[in-house]
């Protein structure tokens, strides 16, 4: 599990999670819709098993969120 969530204004990120289990998220977040907010939580805490950015990480994030693709579109292009 997480040991901490912080938040943070950032610049290029929306949200990470470091070795530790450290959870931080953007600030601009607050901004988005929850659908959108809830994919980077999502994206983030699926990292807590999966480090890497690979295809193990995205089927974990899909069986949990299926429209994860759309969402992460949204996020990043509006």
């Amino acid at each position: 599990m997480f040991s901490f969530v912080f938040l943070h204004l950032a610049k290029r990120r929306w949200g990470s999670c470091s070795a530790k289990g450290v959870i931080t998220l953007n600030t601009e977040l607050i901004k988005k819709a929850p659908a959108l907010i809830d994919y980077v939580i999502v994206h983030e805490i699926c990292h807590l098993k999966v480090p890497a950015h690979n295809k193990k990480f995205y089927a974990l994030v899909g069986s949990i969120m299926p429209d994860w693709k759309e969402r992460r579109s949204a996020l990043n292009n509006g």
